[in-house]
């Protein structure tokens, strides 16, 4: 019965496969997708449709059923054009010559080479239209297809432009608007006169009398100047009337453009209204721009906000300005005394003391007319800082910053403002204050009242911001001891309000120490109780509090030899045992010899990476017996391993290179013993200790591939290579000595070798000689069905030697998680009514991820039933794992906080539940078949399980 089954499913996979003269190197597998049952079978089947329809509504419901995914080859464009076309002279209807623009435009995208056809087409139909609606679509589909035309065909886009030009004419503010922009797509790079009245023609709307069509003219030019155009700074005045326009789609495109022009011209000179100054264009556009914090809109302030952030050239008093809302010179314009003096003269009049205020200056002028500076520059921040909207302080926020980064006087200026953001209402205003603050503490020093304003901010219950304040202190400056004693006593008390914060104030304290050693000497005897005459109680080495303190400490003295001195005894105990327990927070101490504590030092980068090249070259060197060189392998194995515990440096080569030497002694082991070539002669338990060691193997591929970043190009190839080996003895596996389907399994492997051959092409490496042979023979097959394959990979997986060890990558990390809460260490077991949910806090890091969408929950309960949970992406927050350490991360550092909600029946007594954290893997990776009765995803440990005492308990029966 099982090879009438086999027979058939072997009947039920076909594959046609052609073959050119030039014989291919490998085997080319073309997926064909076959259409969903009930759709049309193509375009040209809809189109020879609709002659049967014979009302307008017909016409166009059989044009909107038609979907967006269908695709017409390019064989059949032309007549389909030819359908579409007549119809749609023949039409009466707009809508329904709209949609067969539309539906025409969309051919176009998906046969880029008719578009120019298309183009053409779409011109001549609408050349007599007289319908709006029609006429802008029909500019939309210009403006579309002729973007697909590439820009060396000048003549080209000037025609689409000349056509633009002519419907300008249209009444209808679409059409324009379509015109305009087809004008700023197409229009061929000019200069000159050519260029002037370009922009002649464009900035003739700037005062039309419709908004839409003021906007787009201004977009037009924005588009001009994206695509290199020199836009003529002379346009400014009329940018400027602009800013004052009624609607907000003017003046959100007018600031825009005003930006611009400012960044193009910085140094030109403008004159001032009813003045004889000048000032840089720069300068008055960052003026405008802060006008436009106070507009009605919500959306223009915001826009406003984020533009000024962006203008790096703007001269300091106007700067200074934006922070002050009071106008200097008391909205009047101070004169010298000798023009005082000479006016007095000139004029011919004296003052007769008879009248008051005679002699009072007579040119008391307005604000707008004689302040050199713009009122809108005038306290613009303080504006932005105070808007209702969040987005409106959001924007204020990160623009503050963005100027403070490149201006150490401004920075100081706005300490004290970006300090009062962090009692803001919302928390994504808060977070993005606490983070700006820290991108520009390089140029500040926190006073002691600005201190206290900050630590007031630490009572917030959200973490998230706590943790971000934590990393703000960690990079700021203090300026007094008394600072940093109101700090650290704030950061112990918050600590007692908020346990869960223990790791994260501990990497703050790490780095207050060292960034403060100076302040912390006179601090260690209060800190740690040290009294000049009696001996106190030594304290206890678990408590959190002190075990700040000596975080605090011990790296200061790693800066300040005096603080080492000051130590006691029982104290530099306790560095050796923080320095065993949590070597991350506290570092390597040069103490003398006299204290007995002696801390070695790891080794260098150099002779770790010397090593562990000197263990893969005797292994490439060794040319014995298999069962000596399986020996040797295990022997490289355990120095390997050893070494990744010794230097973290090279812990994640070191891991990397052991895990791929392990992979190769199993499938050695596997392979000379001999029993995979006829499987199906074995006894059960000799089947199902093969079965396990190949699932052992091709579970070694998936960490080799899924568990390791910064593999280069020639190490990825190098495991996709050693996969496809196992692959194919898996294959092998199931179509000799097991009753289910092969198809799967081969199918997946073909798939394999076609990827693998175009990885190996793209980064011209050569491939090993198991692949190449597998690309040999797989090329002259017929029909790749799994018999087949698997007669022609037998011969092949006896033939070749393993490959070579992939030389040590420095770059290399491997994929970890520590699991934080809960931590498994304590006595007393969860109580929950049976039946019910209920949520256990969990805490982890995870390092070095490939892909963190593959992060998943596994949850053990001690009926061997599992549960997997897919964290939400809200669970998932960058790690800031080190402040100092300004290199950009390897991979993905994420921490995870999230609650597992465990439910369970009654049970006799307490038990453990273990919880996990795996990555999900593509379940084809290990040759299963998807089914109902095997859906489940295969899933690799990150850690060691975490045990959590549980015991559901029985309802309770009341009256």
């Amino acid at each position: 019965m099982a090879a009438v089954l086999k027979k058939r499913a072997l009947a039920e996979y076909s594959q046609t496969v052609t073959q050119d003269a030039a014989h291919l190197p490998t085997k080319r597998l073309k997926l064909v997708k076959k259409p969903l049952p009930g759709a049309p079978s193509s375009l040209i089947t809809v189109v020879n449709a609709l002659d049967e329809c014979k009302t307008s509504d017909e016409f166009l419901l059989l044009l909107l059923s038609i979907s967006d995914s269908m695709q017409v080859g390019s064989a059949g464009v032309i007549e389909v054009l030819k359908k579409l076309v007549e119809h749609f002279k023949n039409e009466a209807e707009s809508a329904v010559r709209v949609k067969i623009l539309m539906l025409l435009t969309d051919i176009g995208l998906q046969n880029v080479s008719e578009c120019v056809i298309l183009a053409e087409e779409i011109i001549n139909l609408i050349k007599n239209d007289t319908s709006h609606k029609v006429l802008a679509q029909g500019m939309n589909a210009i403006l579309k297809l002729g973007m697909l035309v590439p820009e060396s065909a000048t003549s080209y886009h000037q025609k689409l432009v000349d056509v633009a030009k002519n419907y300008l004419k249209d009444s209808h503010h679409a059409v324009k608007c379509k015109c305009l922009e087809i004008i700023g797509t197409h229009v061929p790079l000019c200069s000159g006169n050519d260029s002037d009245k370009l922009f002649h023609l464009i900035s003739s709307y700037f005062n039309n009398q419709d908004a839409r069509l003021r906007s787009q003219a201004f977009s037009t030019v924005i588009l001009l100047y994206e695509r290199g155009f020199k836009v003529n700074p002379n346009i400014y005045v009329f940018v400027s009337d602009a800013l004052k326009d009624d609607y907000e789609i003017v003046r959100s495109v007018a600031l825009k453009l005003i930006w611009i022009l400012g960044n193009a011209y910085p140094d030109n000179e403008i004159l001032v209204p009813g003045s004889v100054h000048e000032i840089r264009l720069i300068d008055d556009a960052f003026g405008k721009i802060c006008n436009g914090v106070t507009d009605l809109s919500m959306q223009v302030r915001t826009l406003a906000c984020e533009l000024l952030g962006t203008m790096k050239q703007i001269s300091p008093k106007f700067l200074t300005q934006t922070l002050d809302k009071k106008l200097m010179s008391n909205m009047r314009r101070k004169r010298t005394a000798h023009e005082l003096a000479w006016e007095n003269v000139t004029s011919g009049e004296w003052a007769s003391g008879k009248k008051w205020a005679d002699d009072a200056p007579k040119e008391l002028l307005k604000a707008d007319s004689i302040s050199l500076m713009s009122s809108g520059a005038c306290g613009a921040f303080v504006h932005g800082l105070e808007d209702e909207f969040l987005e409106v302080r959001s924007a204020a926020v990160k623009s503050l910053c963005q100027l403070s980064i490149s201006n150490p006087h401004f920075a100081n200026m706005a300490l004290d403002f970006m300090v009062d953001m962090f009692n803001d209402e919302i928390e994504d205003v808060r977070l993005k204050a606490i983070d700006s603050l820290r991108e520009i503490s390089a140029h500040i020093i926190l006073r002691d009242d600005q201190l206290e304003t900050i630590l007031g901010a630490l009572e917030d219950f959200s973490q998230e911001v706590r943790e971000g304040l934590h990393r703000m202190l960690a990079t700021c400056k203090m300026s007094t001891m008394g600072g940093l004693k109101m700090c650290v006593e704030k950061l112990l008390d918050n600590l007692k309000r908020y346990p869960q914060d223990k790791r994260s104030t501990y990497r703050c304290l790490q780095s207050i120490g060292r960034k403060h050693p100076e302040l912390v000497v006179p601090l260690v005897p209060h800190f740690l109780s040290i009294h000049p005459f009696c001996d106190m109680a030594e304290p206890d080495v678990e408590n959190p509090h002190y075990i700040c303190h000596l975080i605090l400490i011990l790296n200061a003295a790693e800066n300040s030899g005096t603080i080492i001195s000051l130590l006691e005894p029982h104290t530099l105990r306790h560095y050796a045992y923080l320095r065993d327990t949590m070597p991350q927070f506290v570092p390597v101490l040069s103490l003398s010899e006299t204290t007995g504590n002696s801390i070695s030092r790891q080794m260098s980068v150099d002779e770790s990476l010397a090593y562990l090249n000197n263990v893969i070259s005797n292994l490439d060197v060794a040319e014995t017996m298999t069962s000596i060189h399986i020996s040797l392998l295990e022997m490289a194995k355990e120095q390997l391993n050893r070494l990744s515990e010794i230097d973290e440096s090279v812990s994640g080569t070191a891991q990397f290179t052991a895990l791929y030497i392990g992979a190769q002694l199993q499938i050695l082991q596997i392979l000379d013993r001999g029993f995979w070539v006829n499987p199906a002669t074995l006894a059960t338990q000799q089947q199902n200790t093969l079965k396990t060691n190949i699932q052992i193997l091709l579970e070694y591929c998936l960490k080799l591939q899924f568990f390791f970043v910064g593999l280069n190009a020639e190490e990825q190839c190098a495991v996709k290579q050693f996969r496809l080996r196992a692959l194919a003895l898996n294959l092998v596996y199931i179509v000799k000595g097991s009753n289910s389907s092969a198809l799967a399994p081969c199918h997946h492997f073909l798939t394999a070798v076609e990827e693998m051959q175009k990885d190996l092409s793209q980064n011209n490496i050569q491939p090993d000689g198991f692949t190449s042979l597998v690309f040999r023979d797989l090329s002259q097959i017929e029909e790749p069905k799994p018999g087949a394959v698997s007669r022609i990979l037998t011969p092949i997986l006896l033939s070749p030697k393993i490959a070579s060890i992939p030389r040590p990558n420095i770059n290399i990390r491997m994929s970890s998680a520590n699991i934080i809460e809960p931590s498994g260490q304590g006595d007393t077991s969860l109580k929950f009514t049976a039946g019910l949910i209920m949520s256990v806090p969990f805490e982890a890091e995870l390092t070095h991820l490939l892909d963190p969408s593959r992060i998943r929950l596994k949850i053990k309960y001690p009926d061997q039933r599992t549960q997997v949970v897919v964290p939400k992406p809200t669970h998932l927050k960058p790690l800031h794992y080190d402040t100092l350490n300004k290199e950009p991360p390897i991979g993905y550092n994420i921490r995870l906080l999230s609650s597992v909600l465990v439910s369970h029946q009654v049970w006799s007594e307490a038990c453990n539940v273990e919880m996990n954290i795996a990555l999900c893997v593509p379940e084809a990776d290990i040759g299963k078949r998807k089914s109902s009765m095997d859906s489940n995803p295969t899933m690799l440990d990150l850690c060691a399980p975490v045990r959590v005492s549980i015991a559901p308990k029985p309802i309770k029966k009341t009256l």
